[in-house]
């Protein structure tokens, strides 16, 4: 394993069980539902990170209620033991993402959706190269929208994964580390 990567962990599928993004839009729905309705008719036009940050604001993510995934906090502590660098990033808005970093204390920085930028897919690695000068890194996911990431990785490091997923990911030249999930 080469000790030097920066790793990147993704947070909902991957760390957690949930959706924090779900779970915020679920709790707009129930508290605000005629905002809610509002916000979906902007989103129209402003887009998925302006929907994120609406439903995101003054929500308090309930992380005692979180199903953790112990073999993934597990490995980031064993990779953090080795001296490595460990960011959170995720789709989920700066503000969810934020509350996460702060109640678990094991990552040198995090970052989320935010402004007109969907955290996502090829924008995460847009973002992990342009705006924060990273080529080589490690990344730790569970989605399909995690292939293009892998891609730009010399392995896949993955958790909680569909059949179809692990199919694609087998079918592929990388290096594979598959960390079972254990959430609770």
């Amino acid at each position: 394993m080469d000790d030097n990567k920066i790793l990147f962990v993704d947070l909902d599928g991957t760390l957690i069980k949930e959706d924090l993004s779900n779970l915020a839009f679920i709790n707009c729905l129930k508290k605000t539902p005629l905002k809610l309705i509002y916000y979906l008719l902007v989103f129209l036009f402003k887009g998925k990170p302006y929907l994120k940050m609406k439903i995101s604001d003054n929500y308090i993510v309930p992380v005692s209620k979180l199903t953790f995934n112990r073999s993934a906090l597990d490995y980031i502590k064993d990779v953090k033991n080795r001296h490595r660098v460990v960011y959170l990033i995720s789709g989920s808005h700066q503000i969810l993402v934020d509350q996460i970093d702060k109640y678990l204390k094991i990552f040198f920085e995090s970052f989320g959706t935010e402004d007109n930028f969907n955290m996502v897919g090829k924008n995460k690695v847009k973002f992990i190269n342009e705006k924060l000068k990273v080529i080589n890194f490690d990344y730790f996911g569970n989605s399909k929208k995690d292939m293009p990431i892998w891609y730009h990785c010399k392995k896949i490091i993955y958790t909680n994964a569909s059949d179809s997923l692990k199919r694609e990911i087998n079918s592929s030249d990388l290096k594979i580390i598959e960390i079972k999930e254990n959430f609770n």
